[in-house]
């Protein structure tokens, strides 16, 4: 190997060490914001019957550097739920009576306050049909809309856990090998 170019491998690997951990910081920071939104959800969220009113499919499309573009297909339900419950989500078990909305008016104006859409996973989507139910969880003074009680019940931090892991012991690696490598320079 090129004594000069020994060097440059080794902050190249040292380099690729730092990404590394910057992609575990990311994963953390992902969990921390989505355990954050649940706890919310958790503390000050509202129980209600959601109907769904109609149902579309959609592309997501986000745009990347030199024009790429890459889509994720979502799947979103319109429903129609009680913003206003007083159904705290601490206080919701199985059975108990849920607030629903009231009656649709016919009114745009009036109707507004109690559509909304949720974002759903296709599996969910494909079992669904206009008219079902769902029991939602909602919280005051949020433009985030309302989410599945089971998405919000079920919602485990431990899925980002290996991306974590997988990047820390990644970084690690690629930092030992960096300043122990076969390019050291050798007195």
């Amino acid at each position: 190997m090129n004594i000069a170019v020994r060097p440059l491998i080794g902050l190249i690997i040292k380099c690729a060490a730092l990404i590394a951990l910057i992609f575990a910081f990311v994963f953390f920071m992902r969990m921390q914001e989505e355990q954050s939104i649940t706890d919310r959800y958790r503390k000050e969220g509202t129980v209600s019957r959601a109907v769904v009113t109609g149902m579309e499919t959609d592309e997501l499309v986000k745009r990347g550097r030199k024009g790429r573009s890459t889509k994720t297909e979502i799947q979103v339900l319109s429903v129609r739920f009680n913003p206003k419950s007083t159904l705290a989500f601490r206080d919701y078990e199985d059975g108990v009576e849920v607030p629903a909305a009231p009656p649709s008016t016919g009114g745009a104006a009036e109707d507004w306050q109690f559509e909304d859409v949720i974002w759903v996973t296709k599996d969910v989507y494909e079992r669904t049909k206009i008219g079902d139910s769902f029991i939602v969880v909602d919280t005051p003074y949020s433009d985030d809309g309302p989410e599945l009680i089971e998405d919000i019940r079920g919602f485990d931090p431990a899925s980002f856990y290996p991306g974590i892991a997988i990047s820390l012991v990644l970084a690690v690696v690629l930092a030992a090998v960096g300043w122990l490598g076969p390019w050291k320079r050798r007195g």
